[in-house]
């Protein structure tokens, strides 16, 4: 049965130890100059261009895409120097990755197709999960390079995965997986189901009040994960 399985990144397969963070602080700096451009921007669930737009609004910048170019530019230079930093906070593949991977893969032929569904830009993307010598498991994705509402994404990585030679898919053969209640909201906005894991800042507790199809604490009991979605039941 084809299925289309797409990954968020940040707290769902990896953690960077706040790389991206710092990266996109620095850039706006340098695009900007003005100290602590993020103070009370959230994060969690959101697209690059969305974070930027809004620290740009909020420290009275041109939102427009020459100066979202600038910053763009700027954060993958210093993420390829940051994600290599050591830092306080956990930097790691997170539990079960590997193992749902390499699961999944073993299914290609029986219509299993693994992308990402991201609200990082590409290169970005590339970045972080180059590092931990994941980005090679992708062959396609969305991104977060030229939406600001990861509900637009759904449909983006559908046409990447044809691109890619993956299978064409409608959006009830797409399952999410990520750690945020947006990777939840996005994938339902289409009809496609979800897979919540708490490995990112939302707890088990906020997860499942989310209508998430599955709620994990991670990854590492993949085949219970994997049971509970596929194949596709109409009357769930």
């Amino acid at each position: 049965m084809k299925t289309l399985v797409l990954f968020d990144i940040d707290g769902t397969l990896v953690l960077t130890g706040r790389a991206g963070i710092r990266a996109l602080d620095r850039a706006l700096t340098d695009v900007c100059g003005i100290a602590s451009p993020l103070e009370g921007v959230a994060f969690a669930g959101r697209t690059d261009r969305a974070i930027i737009g809004e620290a740009l609004e909020r420290i009275g910048g041109e939102a427009g895409e020459a100066t979202i170019d600038a910053v763009r530019e700027r954060y993958c230079v210093h993420l390829a120097e940051e994600v290599l930093r050591d830092s306080p906070h956990p930097k790691c593949v997170l539990p079960g990755v590997g193992t749902a991977l390499d699961a999944l893969q073993s299914l290609a032929a029986e219509g299993v197709a693994v992308g990402l569904l991201t609200g990082n830009f590409a290169r970005g993307a590339e970045i972080k999960l180059g590092y931990f010598d994941l980005w090679r498991r992708f062959r396609f994705g969305a991104f977060g390079d030229g939406h600001t509402d990861r509900r637009d994404l759904v449909p983006v990585a559908i046409e990447a995965a044809a691109r890619a030679g993956a299978g064409t898919f409608s959006t009830r053969d797409v399952i999410i997986i990520g750690d945020t209640p947006a990777d939840v909201d996005c994938a339902h906005a289409h009809g496609a189901r979800a897979v919540a894991v708490a490995t990112g800042p939302f707890s088990l507790d906020v997860l499942a009040t989310t209508g998430a199809d599955v709620v994990v604490p991670d990854l590492s009991d993949w085949d219970a994960a994997w049971r509970a979605v596929y194949p596709f039941k109409p009357n769930q």
